[in-house]
């Protein structure tokens, strides 16, 4: 196996001739010139690097500008993320298996995965002109990725294939969920030294990991598909004025599971409360409208609303662990360069949208 770059100056000429030729990219062109650089906004669980690529032909198809992304130079990230999550594994194989999904992604030119070294290399077609709002979508950027979803679910809408696949994490995985809901509720006991109003959440991620069987029992009954499991706007590309066109990357964490989990994550992280509860029922309305037109007619909006109450207490699941177990720094750095209140960004909008939806209410009846 071709070795795996652990740092920029990795990226030779040679590694690259090795590494494009083995996925087939070069045809007969060879790269001749590469230039690294370190992106100057750090990752959470992995490295990004630029590559400035120069060929020996004018083959118009291959890429000038390469991203890679490589392994975390933090060793708690690998301890405690990496080594209890398996993103790594989860995301080379995703591009692997999933080149066209259903919704735009970057296209991958080469991943590989060391699995006993939780070593791993992706290297992408550069999105720009394209560029990513991060935290600050506006709204109708936030509109226009709840569109794309409904095309993207139905394609594997109730698709046996997917089972199959170890690497995707699976809705009724009891060890996958039991960890995470168990770090969840550890960490929400220390929520108040971070959040002044956070009564809901601790109260809220106890009864989820008590009422967890049953949770996973009501999951198994519902229709699943294939969702991003982390749909928020830090994760999307959008078209500007000088082109490009919508992406979706970062597919650390891909689940089986239902559709309205990506909905749910992408409206209650990004969009601000008074907005996502004068839209919310109307953009659900076009999810659901969405999925019939594209074949999903055996699906109600009771079974909607049902689902997108479960994918509500997913995401604050998957917030809490965040704010208890990465390094938030970066978010609060983010988020005030953007002028947005971190707290309300990472915490109270989905809190809110938990108590307005009456989300513990429905577990403590399971």
């Amino acid at each position: 196996m071709l070795a795996i770059p652990a740092d920029a100056g990795d990226f030779t000429v040679k590694w690259l001739n090795s590494a494009l030729g083995d996925s087939g990219c070069l045809g007969q062109s060879k790269v001749v010139k590469c230039s690294a650089r370190v992106s100057k906004e750090p990752g959470q669980t992995a490295e990004i690097i630029f590559l400035d690529v120069a060929y020996d032909s004018d083959a118009p198809d291959l890429p000038q500008s390469i991203v890679a992304k490589i392994t975390s130079q933090n060793p708690m990230i690998i301890q405690e993320i990496i080594a209890n999550y398996d993103q790594y594994r989860r995301e080379t194989s995703f591009y692997r298996d999933f080149p066209d999904p259903g919704i735009p992604v970057p296209d991958c030119l080469y991943q590989s995965y060391d699995l006993s070294a939780q070593e791993f290399v992706i290297l992408m077609r550069d999105l720009a002109p394209a560029e990513s709002p991060s935290w600050a979508a506006s709204e109708d950027q936030i509109v226009v990725a709840l569109s794309k979803l409904p095309a993207f679910h139905s394609k594997w809408w109730n698709q046996d294939l997917l089972r199959g696949k170890d690497y995707l994490v699976q809705f009724d995985d009891a060890e996958f969920f039991t960890l995470a809901f168990t770090a969840a509720q550890i960490i929400s006991e220390n929520l108040p030294k971070i959040f002044s109003d956070c009564k809901a959440t601790m109260e809220l991620m106890a009864v989820a990991k008590e009422k967890l069987p049953k949770m996973l029992s009501f999951l198994a009954s519902r229709p699943y598909t294939l969702v991003h499991g982390d749909y928020h706007s830090k994760q999307m590309f959008f078209p500007t004025a000088k082109g490009g066109h919508f992406s979706v990357i970062d597919w650390q964490f891909p689940f089986v599971a239902q559709g309205a989990w990506d909905f749910a994550r992408l409206l209650n992280v990004c969009a601000t409360t008074p907005f996502r509860q004068a839209s919310e029922k109307l953009l659900l309305a076009d999810y659901l409208a969405g999925l019939r037109a594209h074949g999903i007619e055996s699906y109600s909006m009771d079974e909607l609303e049902q689902d997108y109450r479960m994918g509500l207490v997913i995401s604050h699941m998957i917030n809490t662990i965040a704010v208890g177990s990465t390094d938030i720094s970066l978010v609060v750095t983010e988020c005030n360069a953007l002028g947005i209140d971190w707290q309300d960004l990472m915490f109270y909008r989905t809190q809110r949208s938990l108590i307005d939806w009456q989300v513990r209410q429905v577990l403590d009846d399971l």
